[in-house]
């Protein structure tokens, strides 16, 4: 374990017995969702379905659990792959569409994957900011499109339902949310680094709003097991992962590697960002303490997001943004599977 930094209120032995439970992780095969994803199956999940660009990525990582957990998991039925871009919407309803057949019930869900800080402009096919169509836009849908499943999962889950949402401290970069510029055709701010980290912030931005908008209309919602689903948002920490590698990009191989020795020493290690995660998908303390829409930091650790991540108004605005996109690509009765 690495971090000086990091308050350790929970640890990976401390996670109950997943047995009987489904769990959903976007971007499973890597970073810190490949460890979450290790995890889940140590801790005898009955199924982790792995929802992931790469088919490749996940093979390897399949050979790592394997090793790690000294069985093969090539024919597990414990262990499904589907591919899915998150960025593109039409994608996600696809990917849903496959999860739907493989199971009729999730009991958590983690919005894990997610682009880190972009050294390009790029749109999705929707034309929305790639970064925060990915991290944003494609989790809200594919929320959305498996609340029947986590609904559904409420009854044979002692401490209810999950849905974890992977943000950043960065999050704290931007001050403010226009979306109008979630659309834009260039660069928003100069020089092309601050652009990258802000684009980056404005989208784990938006997922602790997600989060906490989730909570609020989950518990408005007539079905009393919706109020069973607890929603909660996170920060791993500051985490050497493949999105690391971005830094060569702006400063240099020589730079980027320095800056990664550091973290690795200054920062949180990935089985650090995986314990909060399990912490909030399966810690009886979450439901016992009624956690809701809040963020914590490591290691499950409650922590006050910026003022903007708390603005009620925002988020609700933001979801009706982000559901209007998804309408304006699936059509009206997309909600309905239609």
């Amino acid at each position: 374990m690495t971090g000086i930094f990091t308050s350790r209120n929970f640890a990976l032995e401390d996670t109950p017995s997943l047995h009987g439970q489904i769990a959903v992780i976007t971007g499973g095969q890597s970073g810190i969702g490949q460890e979450i994803t290790a995890q889940l199956l140590h801790h005898g999940i009955e199924k982790v379905i792995v929802v992931a660009r790469s088919k490749d990525k996940f093979l390897v990582a399949q050979e790592t659990w394997g090793q790690r957990l000294g069985q093969s998991f090539e024919d597990d039925s414990r262990l499904e792959f589907v591919a899915c871009d998150l960025g593109d919407i039409n994608d996600v309803r696809a990917a849903t569409d496959t999860i739907k057949r493989q199971t009729d019930k999730i009991h958590i869900l983690f919005c894990n994957a997610g682009l880190g800080v972009p050294y390009e402009y790029k749109h999705s096919p929707q034309g929305i900011d790639h970064v925060f169509a990915t991290n944003c836009v494609g989790h809200q849908a594919l929320v959305t499109l498996l609340l029947p499943e986590l609904k559904r999962a409420v009854s044979t889950s002692p401490n209810g339902a999950r849905v974890v949402v992977t943000s950043s401290s960065l999050h704290l970069c931007c001050r403010n949310l226009d979306f109008g510029l979630l659309k834009s055709h260039a660069r928003v701010k100069t020089p092309a680094l601050y652009d990258g980290i802000w684009r980056y912030g404005r989208s784990k931005l938006g997922n602790i709003l997600f989060a906490k908008e989730l909570s609020r209309r989950l518990l408005e919602d007539s079905d009393p097991a919706s109020r069973q689903i607890y929603v909660n948002a996170y920060f791993p920490g500051n985490i050497v992962t493949d999105q690391w590698q971005a830094w060569n990009l702006y400063f240099g191989r020589a730079i980027g590697s320095l800056m990664r020795f550091v973290a690795s020493f200054l920062g949180q290690s990935v089985e650090d960002g995986a314990a909060t995660a399990l912490f909030l998908a399966a810690s009886e303390e979450v439901s016992r303490t009624n956690s809701r829409g809040r963020y914590f930091v490591p290691i499950a650790t409650l922590q006050d997001p910026s003022e903007i991540a708390k603005d009620e108004d925002l988020g609700a605005n933001l979801w009706e943004w982000i559901d209007e996109q998804i309408t304006a690509t699936l059509g009206i009765g997309w909600k309905n599977g239609e």
